[in-house]
């Protein structure tokens, strides 16, 4: 799932069906690449979109000069849905973009995703029951740097927290973190801090400027996101232009739920 619906604290232990209506958000993925290039056609719907954007935004919506698939982490990582991104967008042939968040700040507890980062879940194989069952390594000291910005984090390795996952990423998978990793601190905190701030601006790219890969967890955090932040902002934007952003479903539905997505492959072990 995407950095932003992480902002909300999750409640692991009580997974409830994701909001009701969000399946009208997503569109298959033959057809969000023909609606793409051919919107990608229209110079009026281009100025029309740069006019709506904050000076951070165009500046940022400049660097997508290719038919570009983007997944969104706070810190770009090899998890196993990042993989799937990845698998999914060489199918489509579409340019693979993380884009990331430096400037969100790190914790300890209540944002899963955020602690994952300092404690790492390694997936280790599927219960009989159906459980994903993990293994962590910890990597960073949490009393350290529970509130500092991401970008100012260090691993226990003296790396920098960025550092250590922007080469675990190249190392597993060989992604050009360099040319295809991009901070959006700037924008967002240009925008406003809240998701619901900015939220309708990062929308607004995929309009005719890219696809969105996302999905969402079934928990009840993530429910509270669907319905106050994402869906508002998501229809805001399709009145504003009378087009849908469009959105590709990264897991399916029925398997969005499995701590797997969240965890690292087996094999980034040889990489510590």
């Amino acid at each position: 799932m995407s950095i932003l619906t992480r902002l909300f604290a999750r409640d692991e232990t009580s997974r409830e069906p994701v909001y009701p209506d969000s399946s009208f958000i997503f569109t298959p993925p033959k057809q969000a690449l023909m609606e793409l290039t051919q919107r990608r056609r229209d110079l009026f719907l281009k100025r029309e979109v740069l006019n709506n954007l904050t000076p951070h935004g165009r500046i940022f919506v400049k660097k997508l000069t290719r038919i570009c698939g983007v997944v969104f982490r706070q810190v770009a990582s090899p998890t196993n849905d990042v993989e799937r991104f990845l698998t999914m967008t060489s199918h489509l042939g579409l340019h693979p973009i993380i884009l990331e968040y430096y400037g969100d700040k790190f914790v300890s507890a209540g944002n899963m995703y955020k602690r994952s980062l300092g404690k790492m879940p390694i997936y280790n194989h599927t219960g009989t029951d159906g459980r994903d069952i993990v293994h962590y390594k910890t990597i960073v000291d949490f009393n350290s740097y529970v509130g500092k910005p991401l970008s100012s984090v260090m691993c226990r390795n003296g790396a920098s927290l960025i550092e250590f996952h922007h080469s675990l990423l190249q190392k597993m998978t060989r992604f050009d973190v360099s040319g295809q990793c991009i901070d959006a601190t700037e924008w967002f905190q240009s925008a406003g801090v809240r998701a619901s701030n900015y939220y309708e601006q990062f929308l607004s790219l995929f309009i005719r400027d890219a696809i969105l890969f996302e999905y969402f967890t079934p928990t009840k955090a993530e429910r509270k996101f669907v319905q106050e932040v994402f869906i508002p902002s998501y229809k805001k934007v399709e009145a504003r232009y009378n087009l849908k952003p469009l959105i590709i479903e990264l897991v399916p539905k029925n398997k969005a739920g499995r701590l797997f997505w969240d965890s690292y492959p087996t094999e980034i072990k040889e990489f510590f």
